[in-house]
């Protein structure tokens, strides 16, 4: 069946068009009368919508046939030449300063070189032995480490982490049912957060010891929700794990990996430090090739690894040989095998889960099932992946902070990898079953990765859920296409790559949810959710009208004759109080990420001007409510005077949304 591109007006109004466009595309036709039904409009309004939309859908389909996507295809990168050429220019078009690029077969290497520079100040180009910061792939280390120390016999999996290093204090208030064992930490399902900004805005140029970084902010050691009942990615944790290899090694956990790992596999300049071959050997880190300078990440062993792409060759063919490297087996099969799955998670659907490994996470490709890990920080990006079962692999190092173009340059080199190789059928649909679950509504996303951002993700995730026949239609409210999913005989919901999925569980913290690898979702009422998305539009429009509205108040003001300074300050008082907001927006709006983390992480004019604003928004907004009451009978304009009613009513349900989310007088440095 021909997929059908549509752009929809984000809304509550817009999903019960596209539920009549889905009925009209992908399903048999209803008649009128059931389209009556679940719309509640009349049908003459029905008619002219089904004519509209038909139109709209023609002309679409049309307009996508005229302009080419900007994505990989097979047909055209048939050779390594067109490869290298096309990722030349996705680096060219996107401003991305340099890129350092490993692609293998077996123990052959098929591409090691570097494409634009790695220091463009003093115009030195990148190359094979060019160091870039790889971010979170450091991760793939600490879980190597452990599974090493356990097949010395000195640790197990299983061990609580409490029994191991008790001078670690984490706080677990399901401790006795439920510890934190070791296999959570580095599957991401010890119950603790992500990054807080004070960690993040950490940049001690002086090392710290692995024990001193994680005493450095204790509020971070506190498992939110029960270990092992869903995945939540931390840093934290995993850097925990890598204090206990130091613990049980006697070995700090810099010395261990450099022994056990980067001195067989030939990596002799890698690095979790600023070190003087890095210095010497290292690509710029740039945001859109403005030069930001080194950051001392607080948990070293979660995201500082530093590397070439020639260091890489060796850890992909280590991966690919299951654990042998140059006829020395660093590690055994059976372990490589253990890091690829999951056995922390003890929710019902625990097996969709199993490729959610030790620090090694699926990358889904067509039919295909990459393993590894990404990685990012400011000014750099890297992804390393294997395909076990053809022996292939890739790693992409960018110097630039543009996460989308890495994954530009991913999805080619998986294309271009993949387009000889037999692609498995992998349709769902082959059996269907009809689900006793009712999941339709609304839904918001229950995994935050900053509390800051999290009034921002609420409305951004918000997600609905509906049945059109057997079919299940999931779609991000503000995005622009529903995906379709199938139940199976345990009302698990696919796609029909069979990839996607969700099913619906019983969360200890939030009770029924959502889950899967679509996050993890909460029902809400309509209420919520026609809240949030008014929230939304007039968080957007608000702000425009009443600059607008303040603008020719103040005009009128000082070209008539007669000065009504109250009718003036009718208009005023909002534009006020949504200053703080738009000066808040300014300010973070021109900053880089890696300004973001130090200035969020530190008292800084950022983070004072957040917790000093967002009290100021409030209070005139209090205050303008107040005002426009007290002179309620004034005589003025009418549209200028519902104009600042309506303005001031809204600031004061943004005053109550933000408020409900922490936001006000929030201090992002403790």
């Amino acid at each position: 069946m021909l997929d059908v591109q549509v752009l929809f007006v984000p809304g509550i109004v817009s999903t019960q068009i596209e539920s009549i466009v889905l009925e009209l595309f992908y399903l048999k036709e209803k008649s009128i009368k059931e389209i009556v039904y679940l719309t509640s409009w009349s049908e003459s309004k029905i008619k002219i919508m089904k004519k509209t939309i038909t139109v709209l859908i023609f002309l679409s389909f049309n307009l996508a046939l005229c302009f080419p996507q900007d994505i990989g295809n097979a047909e055209i990168l048939k050779t390594l030449n067109e490869l290298q050429d096309t990722i030349q220019k996705i680096l060219i078009k996107n401003n991305i300063a340099g890129a350092g690029i490993v692609m293998i077969s077996g123990d052959s290497v098929v591409l090691l070189r570097g494409f634009g520079k790695a220091d463009i100040e003093n115009n030195i180009d990148v190359n094979k032995n060019t160091m870039f910061r790889l971010g979170s792939v450091s991760k793939i280390f600490v879980s190597l480490a452990i599974l090493k120390l356990q097949e010395d016999g000195k640790l197990n999996l299983k061990d609580k982490v409490s029994d191991i290093i008790p001078e670690i204090k984490i706080e677990n208030p399901w401790k006795d049912k439920h510890p934190i064992r070791i296999e959570n930490l580095l599957e991401h399902t010890a119950g603790l957060s992500d990054w807080n900004w004070a960690e993040l805005g950490s940049n001690d140029p002086k090392p710290k010891t692995l024990k001193e970084s994680l005493e450095y902010y204790p509020k971070a050691r506190v498992a939110k929700y029960v270990p092992g009942t869903r995945i939540q990615y931390s840093n934290l944790g995993v850097s925990i794990a890598a204090y206990v290899v130091e613990k049980v090694s006697g070995m700090a956990y810099e010395d261990y990996v450099a022994k056990y790992f980067f001195k067989p596999l030939g990596m002799k300049n890698a690095t979790f430090r600023n070190s003087e071959q890095y210095k010497k050997l290292g690509a710029k880190c740039y945001d859109n090739k403005t030069l930001l300078p080194y950051l001392n990440i607080l948990y070293r062993p979660s995201a500082a690894l530093t590397a070439s792409p020639k260091e890489l060759v060796n850890l992909l063919r280590f991966f690919i040989n299951r654990g042998e490297i140059d006829s020395i087996q660093l590690l055994s099969n059976n372990s490589l095998d253990r890091m690829e799955r999951n056995e922390s998670l003890s929710i019902n659907n625990y097996e969709l889960f199993k490729n959610q490994g030790l620090g090694n996470a699926p990358s889904y490709y067509k039919s295909f099932i990459y393993r590894g890990h990404g990685g990012s920080v400011p000014g750099s990006n890297a992804d390393f992946q294997y395909l076990p079962e053809y022996n292939l692999g890739y790693a992409i190092m960018i110097n630039g902070d543009e996460g989308s173009v890495l994954d530009k340059l991913s999805y080619l080199i998986k294309e271009y990898q993949t387009k000889d190789l037999p692609h498995k059928n992998l349709d769902a649909k082959k059996k269907i079953y009809k689900s006793n679950l009712d999941l339709s509504g609304y839904y918001i996303s229950v995994n935050y990765k900053f509390d800051l951002y999290k009034f921002k993700d609420k409305i951004k995730r918000l997600t609905k859920i509906w049945y059109v026949g057997d079919t299940l239609f999931v779609k991000n409210v503000l995005g622009q296409y529903p995906y379709r999913f199938y139940s199976n005989e345990n009302n698990v919901f696919k796609t029909e790559s069979g990839i996607t999925f969700l099913f619906q569980e019983t969360d200890p913290v939030e009770g029924q949810v959502i889950y899967g690898n679509v996050g993890m979702l909460k029902r809400i009422s309509p209420i919520y959710a026609y809240t949030l998305l008014t929230i939304f539009w007039a968080i957007i429009i608000v702000p425009i009208t009443t600059v607008i509205f303040a603008l020719i108040s103040l005009l009128i003001y000082f070209l008539d004759k007669k000065k009504n300074k109250t009718a003036l300050w009718f208009s005023l008082w909002p534009l006020i109080s949504i200053s703080f907001l738009l000066i808040i927006a300014l300010f973070m709006r021109q900053q880089t990420r890696l300004d973001l983390f130090l200035q969020l992480g530190n008292i800084s004019s950022l983070s004072i001007l957040i917790f000093v604003g967002t009290i100021g928004f409030a209070l005139t907004s209090l205050w303008t409510i107040y005002y426009i009451y007290k002179n309620r009978k004034i005589k003025m304009a009418k549209i200028f005077y519902y104009h600042s009613i309506l303005v001031a009513l809204f600031n004061l349900i943004f005053t109550f949304y933000f408020f409900s989310n922490g936001l006000i007088g929030i201090m992002t440095w403790i």
